[in-house]
Formats: structure tokens, sequence, C-alpha cells
């Protein structure tokens, strides 16, 4: 038992509990675990003895350069400015940025005005192009073949877009990307989509849903933009700046899908839906999908996927969702994204021994953080800077937590379930699949304290530490596809491939005869309408001449009828007034007499 002292203080290396407490951490390399094994063991030959040393070198190898790897990898990239702030300066080592706030910066945590140093994989200057982005930042990721999710993060205004898009002159990551992978799986690529994933599980597709999902393809490829100038210039761009490699493996076959979604005040929409007859064609009418985890898998129900065969493909799709985003005006930025937005690549692998491997790629644009005072948002712009803020929140509370997981050792703590955008990307959070953050900011004074709060976030991002990610496969049979041959002579490939052609274009043209003859009944049917409301209107009108001859009759005979009615009463009035005068008479002839009478 420990003697306890009032003046000594207990040695640092014992608990409360007395139990023994190392001094440092020291990691046994495998080289330590192979001497101790061979001083135990009596027997044991020299060849496996060298042979274990020799394997032991590797594994310390791989061991410390996973190290490197398990956590997530941040990227910092400082958007170029005319005169960029003072407070801002990256170290000697190329990896640390340190903030510094000036004396009379007036800033409403005094914790700001410390001086903070920010490590991260790799810092980029405002003098660094979107290659050197993409070359260290998603080029390996593309290369390993692994899932891996792209995050980029800043403030409102500070070029996550760009650095994720570009425009039309610099292709950012995601057209990059694009263009490696079908570089990378030009020989190998499936003609048709007989392998697609659906609610979280890969399915081989009957021959008619085939055709259904080969026919939404035509109908958003018809819906979107024509790129073909813009593509063209950019495919050259990127040709001169990268030279990926093909891929020349054996015996596989690969099918290529992509999807958008937005998050836009915590409902979730599709980007690539088609959309009805009656509503309008760019802007679709806006249905609130679900998200759903289902045996370890996360997928939104009801999402559009739809199958690729070329970068060019791609990026329209791109571009249509593009323009279905939800974008405003603020103070900071004229054009600011209200929403997050995750575009997902899925390449399914299907090997002929039937075993199909799933890699996904997820490159989400988070919208920025904003502070009101300074964006002046009111109305639905503040609601939605709300939403904004408090996913963001969230994210920041899954990294704090996922970051402190490895001290307790429980995975139950991470609050994916509190936002749709953690939900959505609960895989990288979790560690199922690698993930890497490009925080962007502008370096002004202005932004201090937005790009500290950046700053800060992105730290705990790196602290976090994951085990390795898991490859999902799955077993299905192969007797749904047909034998892939890469050889470049192969006439039972040519003639399936004709086959297969010839009846896409059958089915187009009995689909167009549909539509003609339905075109040809609603046109017939509008003559017929038309004829027969000539025939209600001219009997309509043939009904009123008639009724105004009937009524004019009508009114003739009652006005002769009147006009005798006047003629006998005028007689009979002429009648009356004679009589009355004859009286009249005959009383005068009678008072003259009687007054000669009198006279006589």
């Amino acid at each position: 038992m420990e003697k306890r002292s009032f003046l000594m203080p207990r040695d640092p290396s014992v608990d409360r509990c007395f139990r023994p407490r190392p001094h440092k951490k020291q990691r046994l390399s495998y080289d330590d675990v192979i001497i101790e094994s061979s001083e135990c063991s009596t027997d044991g030959s020299d060849t496996e003895s060298e042979y274990a040393t020799r394997n032991g070198e590797d594994d310390n190898y791989s061991t410390d350069s996973s190290e490197v790897e398990t956590g997530p990898q941040v990227f910092l990239r400082m958007r170029p400015v005319e005169s960029p702030s003072k407070l801002y300066v990256i170290s000697e080592c190329g990896n640390t940025l340190i903030t510094s706030a000036a004396t009379n910066e007036n800033t409403s945590n005094n914790n700001s005005r410390m001086e903070k140093h920010f490590s991260f994989s790799t810092i980029f200057d405002s003098s660094v192009g979107q290659r050197d982005v993409y070359d260290k930042c998603v080029g390996p990721k593309i290369m390993d073949e692994e899932c891996v999710t792209i995050m980029a993060y800043g403030t409102s205004g500070s070029g996550k877009t760009y650095t994720l898009l570009g425009d039309n002159a610099r292709a950012g990551v995601l057209p990059r990307a694009l263009e490696n992978i079908f570089t990378m799986y030009k020989k190998l690529l499936y003609s048709t989509p007989k392998l697609k994933l659906i609610n979280g599980e890969m399915l081989i597709l009957e021959d008619e849903k085939v055709m259904e999902e080969l026919k939404i393809r035509r109908q958003l490829l018809a819906l979107s933009p024509d790129i073909k100038e813009q593509y063209n210039r950019l495919h050259h761009g990127i040709k001169g700046d990268h030279d990926f490699v093909e891929k020349d493996t054996e015996n596989v076959s690969i099918m290529i899908w992509v999807s958008f979604v937005e998050i836009y005040n915590e409902l979730v929409y599709d980007l690539l839906t088609i959309p009805s007859k009656q509503s309008n064609m760019a802007e679709p009418r806006r249905k609130n999908l679900r998200i759903v985890c289902n045996k370890g898998e996360v997928f939104v129900r009801g999402l559009t996927s739809v199958f690729v065969k070329s970068g060019e493909e791609a990026i329209k799709l791109l571009r249509l969702g593009q323009q279905r985003i939800t974008y405003a005006s603020t103070s900071v930025n004229a054009n600011s994204s209200r929403s997050h937005c995750v575009f997902t690549v899925d390449v399914l692998k299907y090997h002929q021994s039937g075993m199909s491997i799933r890699t996904c790629y997820k490159f989400c644009d988070l919208a920025g953080s904003e502070r009101v005072d300074k964006t002046g948002t009111v109305g639905s712009r503040l609601k939605e800077a709300q939403s904004i803020n408090t996913s963001l929140m969230v994210l920041g509370r899954c990294l704090d937590a996922a970051s402190s997981t490895k001290k307790r050792n429980n995975a139950d703590v991470i609050p994916y379930r509190d936002s749709k955008l953690t939900l959505l990307l609960q895989s990288a959070l979790l560690g199922k699949e690698r993930l890497a953050m490009i925080v962007t900011v502008t370096p002004l004074d202005k932004f201090f304290e937005e790009n500290l709060n950046v700053l800060s976030f992105a730290s705990i991002a790196k602290n976090i530490i994951f085990k390795q990610p898991l490859v999902r496969r799955q077993t299905s049979r192969y007797s749904a596809f047909a034998q892939v041959e890469q050889s470049s002579v192969n006439p039972l490939q040519e003639y399936v491939e004709e086959l297969e052609s010839q009846n896409i274009s059958l089915r187009a043209e009995i689909d167009q005869m549909n539509f003609n003859h339905i075109r040809q009944m609603q046109l017939l049917e509008e003559r017929l309408r038309k004829e027969l409301t000539d025939n209600c209107e001219a009997s309509i009108v043939l009904t009123q001449k008639q009724c105004e001859l009937r009524s004019e009759k009508q009114l003739l005979m009652q006005r002769r009828e009147f006009e005798a009615t006047i003629a006998s009463l005028k007689r009979r009035h002429e009648e009356e007034i004679e009589d009355l005068k004859d009286e009249i008479e005959d009383l005068k002839s009678a008072n003259s007499d009687i007054e000669v009478i009198d006279d006589e």
C-alpha cells in the first residue's frame, strides 16, 4: 500500500485506484513480438524466422503509413483576394495556419484575440490552381478505388462551389474525377444497365427493367442543356493537366450510375427527377424524399439513379441538376447556394466469378455558414440560414463525437440522426468510408470570426481516427450477363451488342409509333370537337333567326289587332260624339221654342 504524504504530491503515474499508468504511450512493433515469441518457442526453422522478420518489417511500415490515413484528410484552400490580411500566416512547414487577431480588432469573443495554430494535411494558397487541388485531394482516392466522401466546407462566398465544380474554363474536382473514372474504366464499361443499386442492394435487372432505365436515361439527357462545346473545352483542359491511366482487367464489367440530391430546409429533393407533363420542364414539382437506413446501408427512397456511359453524359446531368438547385442573393454572395447538395457516383463492378463490388464517390457541396448581421437575410432567406447553420452545427457535433469515440470506444454517441445531412453522410462519419474535407476561407479582416469558426470546425475533423473502411461486396449469379471478352475481335460479343442496339432502336421506334398514334387520335378528337362546335353554333344561329322571324310575325299580328281595336274604339267614340251633338242641337231647338212662347 502506498504511503500518503501531506507534503509531497502523489506520483502522477498512479491514479486514484492505485493502478499503474505509463508515462508515455509506446506502440509495440511487430519485430518486438517476433523476438519475444522466438525466445519463448523452442522449435522453428530459420527460413520461417527470416520470413517472419521480413514480414514484420513490412507490417511495421504499413502500420505507420496507415496511421496517417486512418482519419479524414482535411485540406485548406485560401481564396485569392486583392489585399490579403496579415492575420493569416502559413508556417514554414506548409501544413499549419497561424491566426492572430489585431490589437484593435473588435471581436465578440476574447478567445479570438489569441494566436492559434491549425494543422492541415495540405494548405493551398491563392496561387494554387484546380489541377494541384485535384491531384492532392481527390486523384489518389480515385485510383485506390475506395469509397470516399469529399466535402467542401467554408464561409459563404469563399469558393466552395468553384473548388468542387469549377466554371466554364477551369474544371473543378468533380468534373476531373468523372473524367478520371471514365478514362480508368474505358475498356471495361458494360453497354447496358444490367446491375443496379436498389435500396442499398446490388440487383441484376430483367430486360424490361433495363429498357425502363434506358428510357429514363434518354429522357433526362434530352432535358439536359447542350454542353458539347463547353465539354470539349473542359475535356481538352483536363487532358492537358492530367495523364489518367486506363485499367485493363479481364473478366470484369463496369456499370456507372449517378444521382444528385439536395437538402433544402431539412427537406430532401431529387434534382434528376423527370417532370410530369403538366409541370414545367426545367422546374418540376418537388417531392420530399425519405432517407432510409436498412441493414447498415443508407439510401434515399425514390431517388433517381441514372446509368451513364461517358463523362459527357455525367456532366450533362450535373448541369441539369445545377439548374434546379436553390440559389439566392445575399449581401456577401450574389449567387449564394441555399442548400446542401450531394452528387453520388456509384461504380458497380461485376466479376465473372459472381462477386459484385460497389465503389461509391460522394461529392458534397455544403452551404456556407452565415452570420445574419453580415448577410442581411430576412424572411425566407433567414429561415434558410437557420436551417443551414443548424445542419452544420449537427455536423460539427458528429465530428466532435467521432473524435472522442477513440477514448470512450462507443460509436453510438455520434448524433448523426439529428440532421438530414449527417444522416445521409453517416457512412463517412462512422468510418465506413474515407472522408476528405476541403475547407475554403477568404483571408480578409472582416471575415476573421467566421474563418475562425470554420478553422475550429476543421481542426475537430483532423483529430478523428477511424477503423479501416469496409469493401462492399455481394455475391450474385453471372448467367444474366453476356460473356464480356476484352479482346478487340469477338464476333459473339459484336453480335450481342448489335442485337441489343437493334432491340433498343425497335423499342424506340415502337414508342415513337405509339406517340404518333396518340398524337393522331388527339388531332382527330380536336377536329371532331371543332366540327361539333361549328354545327352547334350553326344550329344556334338558325334557331335564333327562326325565333326572330316568329317574334316579328307575332309582333305584326299584335300591331294589327291593336290598330283594329283602336279604329273600332275611334268609330264608337265618334258615333257617341255625333249622338251627343244631335241631342245638344235638339235641346237648343227646344229652348228656342220656349223663349218665343214667353215673348208672345
